[in-house]
């Protein structure tokens, strides 16, 4: 009589196709929640630098009108050195199209290493730069200059080179509007010049920068408003 042998330890098929298919919904579970833990730590991201962005936009800007030099002059290079001004026409260079949102005399710098107070004032440009990378690709981004236009009581005899600030790489629709003292709409432009020639405030009350900021793609609304120093900042004529 022959006796069975030993019974061999091991998994049945039906074993191994469960356990094939209990590791696939574990395997499956893990990938849905690592691709969701990543999808929210992108968007986190891009809302960080989104709103990164919109501050130091709003800070720039409003330390810029916040310390607005302004003074009626006679002499023409005054004139021009204290000018405000907004909204004006675009200039077309060979591989760019600009067009200034506003120039102003301010005390506010974004240079960390000049000292602050100073005994000189900024002249600071803000323009919209359009590059146009390909045929259907336009990037506009919203660039900050600054230049040191003069020292008191002494003028540098040579210009100083204008410093850059890129605050938002793309930006679309972006537009600027002032406000005139009482709350009244003054439209998109701008000039004290004229202003000055027609007997009414030489500066705005309010400017208003409204468009959308584009990051990695997405589109966020732009809405600032800063306010002028009730008295602006003066200087003696000289």
């Amino acid at each position: 009589m022959i006796r069975p042998g030993p019974r061999q330890a091991g998994f049945t098929l039906v074993e191994v196709l469960l356990a094939v298919f209990i590791a696939g919904l574990v395997m499956v579970g893990s990938y849905s929640v690592a691709s969701q833990v990543m999808r929210l730590s992108e968007e986190a991201s891009v809302r960080l630098a989104e709103e990164s962005a919109q501050d130091i936009l709003r800070l720039a800007l409003g330390n810029d009108l916040g310390s607005v030099i302004y003074v009626e002059s006679a002499k023409g290079d005054a004139k021009d050195a204290m000018a405000f001004t907004g909204g004006a026409s675009a200039t077309t260079l060979s591989d760019q199209t600009e067009k200034t949102l506003l120039s102003l005399a301010t005390a506010a710098t974004l240079d960390p290493g000049r000292p602050f107070p100073s005994n000189g004032f900024n002249r600071v440009v803000y323009v919209l730069r359009q590059e146009e990378n390909t045929r259907q690709d336009k990037r506009t981004s919203l660039v900050r200059r600054e230049r040191s236009a003069a020292t008191v009581p002494q003028r540098p005899r040579k210009a100083l080179p204008w410093e850059e600030t890129v605050l938002a790489e793309r930006v679309e629709n972006m537009t600027i509007r002032f406000y005139a003292s009482g709350g009244s709409d003054a439209g998109e432009t701008w000039d004290s010049q004229d202003r000055e020639r027609a007997k009414t405030a030489p500066l705005p009350a309010q400017v208003r920068l409204r468009g959308v900021v584009v990051v990695s793609g997405q589109r966020f609304p732009l809405d600032v408003r800063v306010n002028l120093p009730t008295r602006a900042i003066t200087m003696e004529q000289r």
